[in-house]
């Protein structure tokens, strides 16, 4: 009786959820479905597949194969790794703003990606913009120690 009550007390007295924090690092290979609207003076819509490498490190989420950021602050909870971004992209005449939202869940390996931009004329984001896309992607990720 002694032993299974000390060992119930050290089970106790691990982190609540130890599997629930967020990794320090993490190495993913995504694929699936994207769907993308543009808003342009007419609006065009486009349906693909999608590969991409993500890396979760020091809660940021980057996309390997472009450097882009998608996703900052992350967290999880109930198994789901959560992040977004904003961020402005200067070009020498314009410069676009770019909103995403990430989910990942862990136990089912299913990827939600929300990305919205807008491209603006001069050096801010601000006034009407010439074109706004949105685009969702939605698949699968599996841990990759090698892309």
């Amino acid at each position: 009786m002694f032993f299974r009550a000390l060992i119930a007390a050290q089970l106790a007295s691990f982190p609540a959820f130890a599997a629930d924090e967020l990794p320090k690092e993490l190495l993913l290979h995504c694929e699936g479905k994207m769907n993308a609207v543009m808003d342009v003076p007419k609006s065009e819509s486009r349906s693909a597949a999608f590969s991409l490498n993500l890396r979760l490190k020091d809660a940021s989420l980057t996309d390997t194969q472009t450097g882009v950021v998608e996703g900052e602050e992350c967290t999880q909870d109930s198994g789901e790794i959560r992040c977004q971004a904003t961020k402005l992209y200067p070009l020498p005449n314009s410069v676009i703003k770019r909103h995403s939202t990430v989910m990942i869940n862990r136990n089912t390996r299913e990827l939600t990606l929300w990305l919205e931009s807008w491209d603006y004329q001069g050096t801010e984001a601000s006034g009407t913009p010439t074109a706004h896309m949105r685009v969702l992607r939605t698949g699968l990720c599996r841990d990759s120690a090698v892309f």
